[in-house]
């Protein structure tokens, strides 16, 4: 009996050490040692969203998708399967309102709708808001610090909304890209897909880890919701370990 019970546990052990390692190794690395970004995409889901999914999968990383309300209402499957695929889901208010024109309640109201959507398909609720246009103030600040959300606006604009071309949007990116960047996209648009597909491997091969929003973040020394944060900030760092 001893014999068959020793046995057993060396067979879940051998299970259970691969997995421990595979964990271990796809662990976010300190900025400070090997540099990393954040991907982020506004705006969706939306008919392009499953193919930005397809080439974060075919270059093995993972973005926050900072999603509206109204789409998620729409396509309740996609957020689903971002958040399946292992990326995080964010908010982005529920109509791409601007924040700095409500009251914090309603800022409160808005938020909660779009979380019971995303409860709804995760079983968890959004940690980090997007502000349309970047715009933030005391009504936002308010109710994340209600709500218990950080927000999270970006350093570097890949303008995919804007030029509409995929050799621009991977100039924009590459010729500016830094450490503790958080890189702005739309999974929105046929060109930004087209894009990826260049812009993610030469992330890599520059030596940067692709991380989602809240891993670069959870690298910095303390996280306020009355703030908003825009990049990692390299002399505000956790201690190494």
């Amino acid at each position: 009996m001893i014999r068959k019970t020793l046995c057993l546990l060396l067979a879940l052990l051998a299970l259970t050490i691969p997995a421990l390692a595979e964990e271990t190794d796809n662990a976010p690395i300190d900025p400070r040692v090997q540099p990393a970004v954040a991907i982020s995409f506004d705006d969706g889901p939306s008919e392009f969203t499953q193919q930005v999914l397809d080439v974060l999968a075919e270059n093995d990383c993972h973005a926050t998708f900072f999603m509206v309300g109204t789409s998620m209402d729409k396509m309740p499957e996609m957020v689903k399967a971002v958040y399946d695929a292992g990326n995080e889901v964010g908010l982005h208010t529920w109509r791409h309102n601007d924040l700095t024109q409500m009251e914090a309640n309603a800022v409160v109201r808005n938020l909660e709708l779009c979380q019971n959507i995303v409860t709804a398909q995760t079983g968890t609720t959004a940690k980090w808001l997007r502000p349309p246009y970047g715009r933030v103030g005391p009504s936002a600040y308010g109710a994340c610090r209600a709500l218990g959300m950080y927000i999270a606006t970006w350093s570097l604009d890949s303008r995919d909304w804007e030029t509409q071309n995929a050799e621009k949007i991977y100039k924009e990116v590459m010729g500016q890209l830094r450490n503790g960047d958080i890189i702005l996209f739309h999974d929105t648009h046929a060109p930004t897909v087209e894009a990826l597909r260049k812009i993610l491997p030469e992330i890599k091969a520059r030596g940067f880890q692709i991380l989602t929003v809240d891993q670069l973040m959870s690298f910095r020394e303390k996280l306020r919701s009355d703030t908003h944060y825009y990049h990692l900030d390299l002399s505000k760092l956790k201690p190494q370990e």
